[in-house]
C-alpha cells in the first residue's frame, strides 16, 4: 500500500484502448490511489495537465490521433524547467528498441501490456515515491532560498535603521526598501508626542500613487478607512492580515468621496499590518500591501513582517531613547555652566584672600590660612574635571594635535610629580625604549593623562613602594604605560574604572572618580587606546597608546632614571 503522502497524489492515464484505461483504474483503486484522472484522447493531455496538476503521467505509445513519443514530447516541453512530473509507459511492444526509444523521449519508466497488477502497483509507487522526494528537496531548497533572501532583507533594514538616530529619516528609507521586496506599497504611520499618528514613511511601485499615500490621511496605511472595523485590532496593538479584500469593501466603508476616490486607486488586494511595539507601548504601525502584482500575503509573511517591525520599534525607541538623554546633557551642561560661573567667583577670591592672609600672618598662623587656600584650589579642581567630562561627552574636548617629542614632556611630567612621591617615599622610575619617536599630540593634554594616572598610583600606592612610567615603541605607535606596586583593582571592578565616579572603594574620599574617565577621553580623542591591567595584591598598570609622528625624530632623551628617595 503507498504510504499516506502518496494517497493524495494525483495520476494522469492516457490510453487509446478503453479497457487498458479500465484495467489500470481499477489497479489504482485497488492499490488505494483515489486521485485518478483518465482519457483516451491524447489531444487533451496538455488542458487535463493544466487543470489537475498531476504528480505521475501513465502513458500509452500507441493512440490513434498521435503516437506516445510525440506526446511525451510536447509534455517534456510543457512542463515547467524547475519542475519534475515522472512518465510511465504503457506498451504492447516489449522490445529492448521501443523501450530505449521511451526513456530517451523522457520516460522515467516501461511497462508491458497486458498490465500486471503487482508490478504495476510497484512501478507506480517507486515513481511517485521519487516524485514526493524530489518535490520535498525542492521545498527545502525553496526554504532555503527564502530564508537567505529574508535575512539579506533584514540586514539590508538594520543597516538602514541604525545609519542614524533621526527616526523619521531611516523609517521612510525603510518604505522604500520594503517595496517592491514585499510589499507594492508601503505605509509606516508613528505615534506623536500629542497621541496623534504621523506618517513617516510612505512608498509605492508607481510614482504617481506615491503621492496619493501621503496625502489620503483619511486611509489608515493607504488602505483601510478609519471607520474600518479593522482598526479595532490595530488599535489593540494586534496584527492584522487580509489575505484577500472583498471586490467594494474599501470604498464601501469610506467616509469621503476624497476617501473613496484614494482607495479605489489605491486598489489594495491584500494587506498585511503590524503594529510597531516594544516595552508594551505601540510606537506606530507598519503597513504593506498587494495590489497591481497580484501577490498575496499569508500566514507565512508574519515572521518576516513580524521581525520587521520589532527592528523598527527598536530604532524609534532608541532614537527617542537618544534625543531624551541629548535634551538631559543638554540641562546638565547648562546647569554645570551656571554652577561653574557662581562658584568660581567666591572661590578665587576666598583663594586671593588665603593668599593674602599668608603673606602678612606669622609662620605659626598660617595653617588654617593654607588649608583654605589648598580647599579652594581643590574645589576650582573639581570643577575643571566635570566641565572636562561634559566636553569629551559631547565631542567638544579642545585638542590642538602637532608632532612633539615625549623626552622633554615626560622630564616635566617627573618633576611635577617628584615631591609627592617624595612626600610618600614612593620611588619614582622611568624605563623603556632609550630612542623614541616624535607623536602626534596635544602636550598639555598628555601631562594631563600622565599626571592623572601616576596621581592615581601615587594615592594608593603604600610608603617605601614603586612606580615605573613605561615608555615602547610599536609599529605605527609609542605606548606608555604607569605602574605601581600598590593594592591593584579586584576583577570585577576592572570593567568600570573608567566610567564617571569610579573609585576604589565608598570610602575613599580623596576624589570624585573623574580622572581615569577624563583620561579615557583624551587618549581616545588623540587616536589612541587606554586599558588597565591588575593582580589584586601585586598592583595596577595603566596603558595607553599614541600614534607616531611621520618620520618623526627621535628625541634621544628616555633613559632610565629613579628619582631620589628621601631617608627615612
Amino acid at each position: 500500500m503507498p504510504t499516506p503522502e502518496l494517497h493524495s497524489a494525483t495520476i494522469l492515464v492516457v490510453d487509446d484502448e478503453p479497457s487498458s484505461v479500465a484495467s489500470l483504474e481499477a489497479i489504482l483503486a485497488d492499490a488505494g490511489y483515489s486521485r485518478v484522472v483518465c482519457t483516451d484522447d491524447s489531444r487533451e493531455v496538455i488542458p487535463l495537465f493544466d487543470e489537475v496538476r498531476p504528480d505521475l503521467v501513465v502513458l500509452g505509445l500507441t493512440p490513434p490521433l498521435e503516437d506516445g513519443t510525440s506526446v511525451m514530447l510536447r509534455l517534456r516541453a510543457h512542463v515547467p524547467a524547475d519542475d519534475f512530473v515522472p512518465v510511465l509507459v504503457l506498451t504492447a511492444d516489449p522490445t529492448p528498441e521501443a523501450r530505449q526509444r521511451a526513456l530517451a523521449e523522457g520516460a522515467r519508466d516501461f511497462l508491458a501490456k497486458p498490465v500486471d497488477a503487482v508490478e504495476a502497483g510497484l512501478r507506480i509507487r517507486n515513481l511517485l515515491e521519487t516524485r514526493h522526494l524530489y518535490l520535498g528537496q525542492r521545498a527545502a531548497r525553496a526554504r532555503a532560498e527564502a530564508g537567505e533572501r529574508r535575512a539579506r532583507f533584514l540586514a539590508e533594514a538594520s543597516r538602514i535603521l541604525s545609519a542614524s538616530f533621526d527616526h523619521q529619516t531611516t523609517l521612510s528609507a525603510l518604505a522604500r526598501v520594503v517595496v517592491p521586496e514585499l510589499a507594492d506599497y508601503c505605509v509606516i504611520d508613528v505615534t506623536a508626542a500629542d497621541g496623534g499618528r504621523g506618517r513617516v514613511g510612505a512608498a509605492h511601485v508607481d510614482p504617481e500613487r506615491e503621492r496619493i499615500l501621503r496625502e489620503a490621511t483619511g486611509l489608515w496605511g493607504g488602505a483601510v478607512p478609519r471607520g474600518h472595523p479593522l482598526l479595532r485590532e490595530l488599535t489593540d496593538g494586534q496584527f492584522v492580515l487580509v489575505e484577500e479584500f472583498a471586490d467594494g469593501l474599501q470604498e464601501a466603508a469610506a467616509s469621503s468621496e476624497e476617501d473613496r476616490e484614494a482607495a479605489a486607486r489605491l486598489g489594495p488586494r491584500s494587506l498585511l499590518s503590524i503594529p510597531l511595539e516594544t516595552g508594551g507601548h505601540v510606537l506606530g504601525t507598519l503597513t504593506m500591501a498587494m495590489s497591481d502584482s497580484g501577490r498575496r500575503y499569508s500566514s507565512d509573511d508574519l515572521v518576516t513582517a513580524e521581525e520587521l517591525a520589532h527592528r523598527a520599534a527598536l530604532a524609534i525607541e532608541n532614537a527617542r531613547l537618544f534625543r531624551g538623554a541629548q535634551e538631559a546633557m543638554q540641562a546638565r551642561d547648562d546647569v554645570l555652566a551656571v554652577v561653574a560661573h557662581d562658584l568660581r567667583n567666591p572661590l578665587s577670591t576666598i583663594r586671593m584672600a588665603s593668599e593674602v592672609l599668608l603673606e602678612t600672618l606669622d609662620p605659626a598662623e598660617r595653617r588654617p590660612a593654607e588649608i583654605i587656600r589648598r580647599t579652594a584650589e581643590r574645589a576650582n579642581r573639581l570643577i575643571q574635571d566635570l566641565l572636562e567630562v561634559a566636553r569629551i561627552e559631547r565631542g567638544k574636548l579642545s585638542i590642538d594635535l602637532r608632532p612633539e617629542p615625549l623626552g622633554p614632556l615626560l622630564e616635566e611630567a617627573a618633576g611635577m610629580l617628584r615631591p609627592l612621591a617624595a612626600a610618600r617615599a614612593i620611588a619614582l622610575e622611568r624605563a623603556g625604549d632609550p630612542d623614541l619617536p616624535a607623536v602626534v599630540m596635544d602636550g598639555a593634554r598628555i601631562l594631563q593623562v600622565i599626571s592623572n594616572l601616576a596621581g592615581n598610583a601615587i594615592k594608593f600606592t603604600p610608603e617605601g613602594g614603586r612606580i615605573e612610567v613605561r615608555c615602547e615603541t610599536a609599529e605605527g605607535e609609542v605606548r606608555l604605560s604607569v605602574s605601581d606596586t600598590g593594592p591593584g583593582i579586584a576583577p570585577e571592578q576592572l570593567p568600570h574604572v573608567f566610567g564617571h565616579f569610579w573609585q576604589g572603594s565608598d570610602a575613599d574620599q580623596r576624589g570624585i572618580g573623574l580622572g581615569l574617565s577624563i583620561a579615557r577621553g583624551i587618549v581616545e580623542a588623540h587616536g589612541g587606546r587606554i586599558w588597565v591591567e591588575s593582580v589584586p595584591g601585586e598592583g595596577t598598570t595603566f596603558h595607553f597608546t599614541l600614534p607616531r609622528a611621520p618620520d618623526g625624530p627621535a628625541t634621544g632623551d628616555a633613559s632610565p632614571a629613579m628619582l631620589p628617595v628621601p631617608d627615612a
